[in-house]
This record gives C-alpha cells, structure tokens and sequence, in this order.
C-alpha cells in the first residue's frame, strides 16, 4: 500500500508555535505504536468469527463474510485518510501508518472472498454429494464465475480484490528501489478505483441506506484534487 517517506526526523523547528507539532521517537513509533495498532486492527478479524460462531445465526459464515467486507472498506477509508490527516495536523508521523492500513484493507479484502469461496460455493457443491476435492474446487469456482456475471456487484467486488493485489505485492521499500519512485507513485494511484470499487461492491445490493461511507470517500477524494489544484 501506499508509503511515504518518514518526515519525522532531522525537521527544521517551526517559526510558528501555532502549528508546532507534536513529535515521537523513531523508537516509540517501532516498538510501542507500530504493534500496537497492529494488534488492533486484528481484533476484528477476530471478533467477527468468534461472533459469528457464538451467536450462531442461520449462516454463521455469512456474516463472517459481511463483517470482513466493512473492514476492508473501512481500512481502505483509513489508508486515504492519513495523508490528509498529516497535512491538517502537521504530524508527518502518520504517514509510517498508512502501509499498516492499506495490507490490513487488503488481507480482510482476501478473507471476505475467501470465507465467501470456501464456506458457500464449496458448500454448496460439497452437499450436493461427495466428490473428490480437486472437482469440487472447480465447480465451486464455475459457479462463483457464473454468480460474478450474473451479479455484478460481485464482479465489482473481484475487481476491487484485484487492484489491491499490485498494491500488496509492491508495498516494502525493496520494491520501491526496484520500481522507481515515479512508476511507484503511479501503480499505487490505483487505491482510488479500488476505494471506489469497493463502496460500490458494498452499497449495490443495499437500498435506501445511510451511504456514510460514500461521503467519507467523497471528502477524502476532494480534500486530494483541492491538495493538488493548490500545490500546482
């Protein structure tokens, strides 16, 4: 996911005591703040099947699958945020936290498609009598592709799925070298569609309900076209 150089050290002090900004050791950030946010963001995951486990509604894994999907959403809301946050706050140290948050929108993107792969399409095959593993695989997988064409905001959703992966895959400092800063910068523009892919996966099959996350998209979206109308 995205990632920024750390701004945090070796900054000249502000003339202006107004805005000064509040300042953590590199150290404080590695080993206190870092694992902690982590540890964090895996609570959910861990919430959700434990719920959905507990409570044991009709489909447990149902709603295993939605929880995991609003997770998704909402790191992929939190990953654009931070930069706008860091210009509003003047906190450079954010940006340290946004790789964090764009790998934890894509790992409960992954674990929402795979719960819905493994425990509905291949349940499903699997109580139509017992077969061996390798067909079960494929028919389970002939009829997700079926369901993608025949409703399209699951091909929506693959497709945000499928531009988070790049995103994955190049987010170390390794592949930035490799890359180049500008080619980088470029492949890692994807996030946007991928946000907006993902509100619409997520709100297609809804009706009248409160699209909290569209607005919180849309501000984000806007506060980054104005941030580059005025740098230019």
């Amino acid at each position: 996911m995205p990632i920024e150089r750390d701004h945090t050290r070796f900054r000249p002090a502000t003339s202006h005591p107004e805005i000064a900004t509040f300042h953590l050791s590199d150290k404080a950030i590695r080993f206190a703040i870092k694992p902690g946010v982590f540890a964090l963001s895996l609570i959910p995951a861990f919430l959700s099947v434990s719920d959905a486990l507990q409570h044991r509604p009709i489909n447990p894994y149902d709603a295993i699958v939605r929880s995991t999907g609003y997770w998704s959403l909402r790191f992929l809301c939190l990953t654009l945020g931070i930069t706008p946050l860091r210009w509003l706050t003047k906190w450079h140290a954010l940006i340290r936290f946004r790789r964090m948050m764009g790998l934890f929108a894509f790992f409960y993107g992954a674990f929402h498609v795979g719960v819905y792969f493994v425990f509905d399409r291949i349940a499903a095959v699997g109580d139509a009598g017992h077969l061996p593993p390798l067909v079960t695989v494929a028919q389970a997988t002939w009829a997700a592709s079926l369901e993608v064409v025949e409703r399209p905001f699951f091909a929506i959703g693959f497709v945000a799925l499928a531009l988070l992966v790049p995103l994955a895959a190049t987010s170390t400092v390794g592949m930035i070298r490799l890359m180049g800063g500008h080619r980088w910068r470029v492949l890692h523009r994807l996030v946007y569609p991928a946000a907006i892919a993902s509100v619409l996966h997520t709100y297609w099959p809804l009706s009248l309900q409160a699209l909290r996350y569209e607005v919180i998209l849309a501000v984000l979206l806007a506060l980054r076209v104005a941030r580059g109308i005025a740098t230019r």
